[in-house]
Order: structure tokens, then sequence, then C-alpha cells
């Protein structure tokens, strides 16, 4: 059976059809059960039902937001985080499904504790195969370590970096903070805009990204075997 994954989106879900891509071109053999959103006007809800009828897919794709799980009146919940109902939310759909890894793709929320403990990097780990939580980060680390999007690319011009690019890290609990995976340079052009540098980063994210995660869940998975981890 093919590895699956589980995938956190918020936007309009172009990484994450490139992956799906992949996997029907054969490129990949890792498949996409599950797309948990954040944002109920988001694209991807479109996109994901355009490539199940495409392809003859059954992907699952949710609303899971601050929304459909609201705070209780007792609770603070500061400026991007998921709330205690949201992230139990997340944590029982991914739970139910058995997946192989969580990948996020362009969610724009930060990742809660509860998910970063059952998924991503926890302090006594060893090694970045022991986590099964990745985020990709369109900007090279650590130097835009808590930037995202155009903010990114405005930084790199503006503190005249020689490269832009993208990584792939496990998620921790600070933001951007787990281990690097792989990172793909992208030279800085002269006359670069911030769009302009954004729109080749996003390029090299959705032609190297099926691979890489591919790459890490065989490799975490033969790092499993021989550690008798699960």
């Amino acid at each position: 059976m093919k590895p699956r994954i589980a995938v956190l989106a918020s936007g309009s879900g172009t990484t994450a059809e490139a992956f799906i891509r992949a996997g029907q071109r054969g490129d990949i053999d890792v498949a996409v059960g599950l797309v948990i959103v954040s944002r109920k006007d988001a694209g991807i809800f479109k996109r994901i039902e355009d490539l199940n009828a495409e392809f003859g897919l059954h992907i699952e794709c949710v609303l899971i937001n601050h929304q459909t799980h609201p705070a209780d009146a007792t609770e603070h919940v500061g400026r991007g985080a998921q709330t205690a109902g949201e992230e139990a939310a997340i944590l029982a759909a991914i739970l139910g499904g058995n997946y192989d890894l969580v990948a996020s793709l362009g969610y724009m929320k930060r990742i809660g504790p509860d998910l970063v403990e059952t998924f991503g990097w926890r302090p006594e780990y060893t090694s970045a195969f022991q986590a099964r939580m990745v985020n990709t980060h369109p900007g090279l680390l650590p130097d835009t370590k808590a930037f995202y999007g155009l903010h990114i690319q405005e930084y790199v011009l503006e503190h005249h970096l020689p490269y832009g690019g993208q990584s792939l890290h496990v998620v921790s609990e600070d933001y951007d903070d787990g281990p690097i995976i792989a990172e793909h340079k992208v030279p800085v052009e002269p006359g670069d805009t911030p769009e302009s540098l954004f729109e080749r980063v996003q390029a090299v994210e959705k032609q190297n990204l099926p691979r890489d995660i591919e790459d890490f869940i065989k490799a975490r998975l033969a790092y499993n075997k021989d550690h008798g981890d699960t």
C-alpha cells in the first residue's frame, strides 16, 4: 500500500495539487488521503473536488477552524493560533486515518502543542525521522524564520541576500524551528521584485516538494524499522 499523507492548507492549494498530480503521473509513490483547511473560502476546496473528479480519487477535504470549533469563554487564543477544540478536531481526523505523514502546505495557522507532541519535533528526539509532520517554507532557514509569503521575498531583497529559496522542515513548537529536511536555493536576479522572486520560488517548490516528501517518508520508514519506533 502506498504511504498516505494528510495535508493542512489554507489557500488556493496549488502546492497540494502539484503533489497530487505528481502521484497520479507516477513520479512519486505517495497518496494524499485527507486535506484539512482553515479558511472556508479557500480555493483548495474546488481544486480537490476537480482532482477527485479528474482522477477518480476520494480525497476528503474538510473545514476545521475557530468558527467550526470556537474557543471556550475562558480560553485565550493568540493571534493565528488554533483553538483547543480546533486542534482536538484536527488531531482526531488525522489519527482516524492512520496517516504516515502530516504535511503543512500553505497552512497559515500556528500548529497547536498537542499536534506537535503527537506528530512533530520533540526536544528528546535525536533524529528528524522520529517525527511525522513537515512544513514547506518559501525561504531559506534560519534567515527567514517566522516570515511568510511575499514578506519573505521582501526580506531577501531588502537585505540584499544572494538567494531566495524553499525549505522543507519538521514542524516544531516554535515557528520554522524544526530540523531542515531539504532546501533549494533560488538565485536573486537583477531587477527582481518580491512577486517575481516568489513566482520562481513557488515553481521550485512545486518541482521538488513531492520527491522531497517521498524521500523523507521512505527514510523515516527505514529508520523506524531499524530502531523499532512507530
